[in-house]
């Protein structure tokens, strides 16, 4: 039985973006036979370590205070830190931007096209969305990442920027997300409802969005 979503209720609906807009799980399969190839090619596995490391590190930053989050970040020991923004920039936001698209979550583009009559679309992100959000053939009024706040969800940070550019309230937002301890507990802190894919949906054109518009 679904979830009866009240849509005529909300002004302002958020989208995370990673494994709740495309499948996740598939690109980055795809992105490790590329990356083994590449290490093969150069004889190192100097990159897989380096994205490895930022994954943990960013992980790990997700629950803590940092006021020069956007450096932070890519300080690893031993690393330079440009060095390893280039390689994160290289590998996980520019070459998946081609295979995006392929992996969309169905029902994306019309749950999209249909909320965009009445609603305030936006995306909330912990990592770079702008060219994803193209890649994908979608657009949304506002984005938000964690490098423009300066946190990582859980901390409702960047959904409450979201509210505030909206001119909205928390009841009249609603949250959609792939993480529950990450969008939905950011929701919570924020006064917001959720909706967790894997959770509460699995698709865009499941029951659940039937009434969305």
């Amino acid at each position: 039985m679904s979830i009866a979503i009240p849509w005529d209720s909300f002004d302002l609906i958020v989208f995370d973006m990673d494994g709740t807009l495309y499948d996740q799980p598939p690109l980055r399969r795809r992105m490790a036979a590329l990356l083994a190839r590449e290490a093969i090619r150069q004889r190192s596995l100097s990159v897989m370590r380096t994205l490895a490391a930022f994954r943990r590190q960013r992980e790990a930053m997700a629950n803590a205070v940092t006021n020069d989050f956007a450096v932070a970040q890519y300080r690893l020991p031993g690393h330079s830190p440009d060095a390893v923004r280039a390689t994160v920039i290289d590998w996980m936001e520019q070459r998946p931007l081609a295979m995006l698209r392929e992996y969309r979550t169905p029902g994306a583009g019309t749950l999209f096209t249909r909320l965009a009559r009445n609603h305030a679309i936006a995306i909330f992100s912990d990592y770079a969305a702008q060219a994803k959000l193209a890649a994908l053939g979608l657009s949304a009024r506002y984005c938000v990442t964690a490098e423009d706040v300066g946190r990582l969800k859980p901390d409702p940070a960047g959904l409450l920027w979201l509210m505030e550019q909206a001119k909205t309230t928390p009841q009249r937002t609603l949250m959609i997300g792939d993480r529950d301890e990450r969008d939905g507990e950011a929701a919570r802190r924020a006064g917001v409802r959720a909706l967790i894919r894997g959770r509460d949906f699995r698709h865009f054109d499941d029951p659940i969005f039937r009434h969305a518009s």
